[in-house]
């Protein structure tokens, strides 16, 4: 089923999108998926651009480095009664796999009805560097894991699910999606690691959904 079929969300809603591994590839495929639905697009921290579908992509211009950066918050919340769904990039991984959270992140405006995580199971097997993982000292600290050690599934789970974690500001109904699942073994991988989580944080995820923004085919645990 696609992501929309999935979701079944109620519009309309304010959605903060956090994590690592597709969050901005998530917000075009929805917005290119709702085309009868008045839809705004805006970070809460630094984005490029987007254009997909009919929405509307607000922020800040940065003209140096092109990036739009968040509108003051009276002016966003002035601006979501005006739309049937509003996406909101509310964290940023410079596209690694893994990252630490520092106290004001993710920023996720307390009027959002939803907040939905995005995570790969790419870092699976790699060592615990800068090259794979942003703020490498919060991570360690959050998952126990020493710098170069393997990472695992236990410490991608922490990553996610502890308090200091992914969902640590979250608002609204939360929903986890595993990206990047695109192969028999990967959807192995995927599924073992959601039931993991369910068993081990029960109630704590309005849905846990493993499959592939880019060719929007999905399945619940």
């Amino acid at each position: 089923m696609t992501i929309i079929e999935k979701l079944a969300l109620d519009f309309p809603c304010i959605v903060a999108v956090v994590g690592c591994g597709g969050k901005t590839s998530f917000i075009m495929r929805m917005a290119e998926s709702l085309p009868d639905k008045k839809i705004l697009i805006s970070p809460t921290t630094k984005i490029f651009p987007i254009n997909a579908g009919n929405a509307d992509c607000v922020g800040v211009l940065n003209a140096k480095t092109g990036k739009l950066a968040a509108l003051p918050e009276d002016e966003l919340a002035d601006l979501v009664p005006q739309y049937s769904i509003v996406l909101l990039e509310a964290d940023g991984s410079r596209s690694l796999p893994c990252k630490g959270w520092r106290a004001n992140e993710p920023v996720v405006p307390s009027y959002c009805t939803h907040t939905i995580g995005i995570v790969t199971m790419n870092a699976l097997g790699k060592p615990a560097t800068e090259k794979y993982v942003l703020n490498l000292e919060l991570f360690l600290a959050l998952t126990g894991l020493r710098e170069n050690e393997i990472i695992t599934s236990e410490a991608l789970k922490t990553m996610v699910c502890a308090p200091e974690g992914m969902f640590k500001n979250s608002m609204g109904k939360k929903i986890l999606l595993v990206n990047q699942v695109e192969s028999p073994s990967s959807a192995d991988d995927a599924r073992k690691f959601l039931l993991s989580i369910k068993e081990d944080f029960p109630g704590f995820f309005e849905k846990l959904m493993f499959g592939s923004i880019h060719f929007d085919t999905w399945n619940e645990v």
